[in-house]
């Protein structure tokens, strides 16, 4: 009886349909963002501005995909589709779907909507159809929250 480690792989989970595009490579880095709004109120005579809180801005998590052989086309075509909404005829019926992000213990299900998907396919094409066998997506999600947050809920 042999020792097997089932790898870990990060994946996205589509809410409505519950699909899911297991990434064939995990990201070799990840950039999570948060910023938050000040408005800068000019007092005349003092040096500096005084500060008032105004509103955070969306948390950014950002990372890179390689797909190499297999759908590449077909995977890069499933993120894509994240950013379009869906009609009924000429009206528009709902927003494009959200997602969750799952990375481990790091992003147990981080619910988000999709911001960027920037392709680059390169080096290898099907010598028959041209079709890719290598592509590195730059995707961009934005945190999906209904509430605010406070700061304890983020220290845990």
């Amino acid at each position: 009886m042999g020792w097997e480690k089932k790898l870990i792989t990060a994946h996205l989970v589509d809410v409505r349909t519950r699909q899911r595009l297991e990434f064939q490579y995990n990201p070799n880095d990840i950039v999570d963002e948060k910023s938050t709004a000040y408005a800068a109120i000019k007092i005349p005579g003092l040096s500096h501005p005084r500060y008032q809180y105004v509103a955070g801005e969306p948390r950014k998590i950002s990372f890179q995909l390689r797909f190499f052989k297999g759908p590449v086309q077909q995977s890069v075509d499933w993120l894509r589709s994240l950013l379009y909404p869906e009609h009924a005829g000429t009206m528009l019926k709902n927003a494009p779907h959200r997602v969750l992000f799952l990375f481990g213990d790091l992003y147990p299900g981080v619910e988000c909507v999709v911001r960027q998907v920037k392709a680059r396919y390169f080096h290898l094409f099907d010598r028959d159809t041209l079709g890719p066998q290598h592509a590195e997506v730059d995707g961009v999600l934005e945190e999906y929250i209904d509430d605010s947050v406070a700061y304890r809920e983020v220290r845990g």
